[in-house]
């Protein structure tokens, strides 16, 4: 009887230290990957990333999913906290979907690097990068039903922002007159400039002048992250939505600058043409006609190439074939 005591009592001292020690090596793992103070959706090949990812492999092999569980919601580093969401996912952790759903409202900013994307270096909110490793993921499986429990948390979230994907949501969101009040109000009280696309589906007298306000103010702009679209570049979307007579002086206005004065050729141009195109009537097909040939008379032949692509792209997205003869 007394051996095994005495067997029992070794066997929870080896356990109690085997714990200890994981513990110790997973509290080291996790102050190395803090160190490092950046975001990577996906790590590259420099000795920033080697770090990370020696970090993130030993973090795995010794977090339970518990823990994972408790350092994505608790920690009070949001580095660490992006990290260990991260690891959810790549588990398939039964919790993600319920911990994604809390960080919609998390506002902290870390320092984001993606050598492959269009910002290089940017600071964003551990809500927004959440929302995008998460869709991805969703996508990747198929879940659309995951997909519009997301979609209704972020409709009928009260504080959530900064959230990129809710360009997406309002695109494809319904007209249907329970969701006017949710849209209206992510719009006036939280200042999501992309809630315009889904009020521009209703058709309201009263949101009129919020659309044709953007178009008037297109030389305006403002400090926005990564991926955020200009609430010009947003009004036009939203024309695309409702091409209504309201915002025809507005756009020729702005045709006027933007597609003769100064070509930029960015989403904003396809946007801009796509609005255009969504009237299906002369008066449009003639400004995107004259301003190819005004800028073949500037003797730039690259630069007419680039815009009848642009006038393809926007063709393609709504095709009216009125327009098709300006980019064959």
């Amino acid at each position: 009887m007394k051996n095994n005591v005495v067997i029992a009592i070794v066997l929870a001292t080896c356990c109690i230290s085997c714990r200890t020690e994981r513990e110790k090596e997973l509290d080291t793992a996790l102050e190395s990957l803090a160190s490092v103070n950046v975001f990577y959706y996906k790590p590259v090949d420099n000795f920033e990333c080697d770090q990370i990812r020696y970090c993130l492999t030993r973090i795995d092999s010794l977090a339970t999913d518990k823990e994972l569980e408790k350092l994505a919601i608790r920690n009070q580093d949001p580095i660490i906290r992006l990290y260990a969401f991260q690891l959810m996912l790549h588990r398939m952790n039964e919790s993600y979907m319920d911990i994604a759903l809390q960080k919609i409202r998390d506002s902290s900013k870390v320092i984001v690097r993606d050598f492959y994307g269009i910002c290089g270096t940017y600071a964003d909110m551990v809500s927004n990068i959440c929302v995008n490793m998460l869709v991805k993921s969703l996508k990747g499986m198929h879940d659309t039903s995951k997909l519009n429990r997301l979609d209704s948390a972020l409709l009928y979230s009260p504080d959530a922002r900064g959230i990129l994907y809710y360009k997406e949501l309002f695109l494809k969101l319904p007209p249907k007159i329970e969701y006017y009040k949710h849209v209206r109000r992510h719009y006036f009280e939280q200042h999501n400039f992309y809630a315009l696309l889904a009020l521009a589906k209703y058709h309201k007298k009263e949101d009129k002048f919020q659309i044709n306000r953007f178009l008037l103010n297109f030389r305006n702009h403002i400090d926005l992250a990564c991926g955020f679209e200009q609430p010009f570049s947003i009004a036009l979307l939203a024309i695309q939505q409702w091409p209504d007579d309201y915002f025809i002086t507005a756009l020729k206005k702005a045709s006027y600058h933007y597609l003769f004065a100064d070509v930029m050729f960015s989403n904003t141009l396809k946007y801009f043409l796509g609005a255009l195109m969504a009237y299906d009537e002369d008066w449009s097909y003639q400004i995107i006609k004259n301003s190819i040939k005004n800028m073949r008379k500037k003797g730039n032949m690259l630069d007419v190439e680039i815009l009848q692509e642009k006038v393809r792209e926007a063709y393609l997205e709504n095709p009216h074939p009125r327009y098709k003869s300006l980019f064959k």
